[in-house]
């Protein structure tokens, strides 16, 4: 029998990520453990420095990964880890002026629309679209910022707050012209589509049951049950 040879560190570099991906997603970044990673990828932990040279420099390479915000980089192992603080700035430059999604900016620049149920259906698919595209990434964040203030400043305050504030004005005034329903309270329906769309598109996977609802169906599910709340009564 002719012997299966052996992946190289390069080779398995990608299960490196992948595994790293579902441990931070799990734990966050304090509680994530070097041996965790390495019991999820299937080797020692020794193994692992042969990949990266410490914990702060896989964060930063699997979440820039997960964000397809770049590729595996090409350079000699074991990488570099450049300081965490490093990580978080280039992650807020990069990720803050596309906290606001295009459809929702375009829809806050017209006074009104022909039809705002396409309008608002655009907007509502492709907020599921980008949190499930995210989704590992923003998991290993929103972990990491339970007990970081620098990773809470980011998600919290320069991702979810704009995307609160702009999806708030664009309730109401689509409500004032008489386009969409006027809601008890704009910010508060505002936080139930995020949350909504952020349970069906990235939450549900961490639930067993939730984790069975086929992608389609519950994209389906959230725009239903958001136009239907959303829409003006005639």
């Amino acid at each position: 029998m002719t012997p299966v040879p052996q992946r190289s560190a390069r080779e398995r570099l990608p299960e490196l990520v992948e595994a790293a991906i579902q441990v931070f997603g799990r734990s966050g970044f304090r509680a994530a453990q070097m041996a965790d990673i390495a019991r999820e990828m299937g080797v020692s932990e020794a193994a692992l420095y042969r990949y990266v040279d410490g914990k702060e420099g896989l964060f930063g390479l699997v979440v820039r990964h997960a964000l397809f915000l770049e590729d595996l980089p090409e350079g000699e192992l074991p990488l570099a880890s450049p300081p965490l603080q490093d990580t978080v700035v280039q992650l807020r430059e990069l990720l803050t002026p596309a906290a606001i999604p295009p459809s929702l900016g375009q829809a806050l620049a017209r006074d009104r629309v022909s039809d705002p149920r396409a309008e608002l259906e655009g907007i509502v698919r492709e907020l599921f679209s980008l949190m499930a595209l995210t989704g590992p990434a923003m998991d290993m964040i929103e972990r990491s910022a339970r007990e970081m203030p620098e990773l809470a400043q980011l998600f919290r305050v320069d991702l979810r707050r704009p995307l609160l504030t702009a999806l708030t004005s664009y309730l109401e005034r689509r409500a004032d012209s008489g386009q969409l329903r006027r809601t008890p309270h704009p910010e508060a329906a505002a936080r139930l589509v995020i949350e909504t769309i952020a349970w069906f598109s990235r939450h549900r996977m961490s639930d067993p049951d939730g984790a069975a609802i086929p992608a389609a169906a519950a994209e389906q599910t959230v725009v239903d049950a958001l136009l239907h709340m959303l829409e003006a009564r005639s």
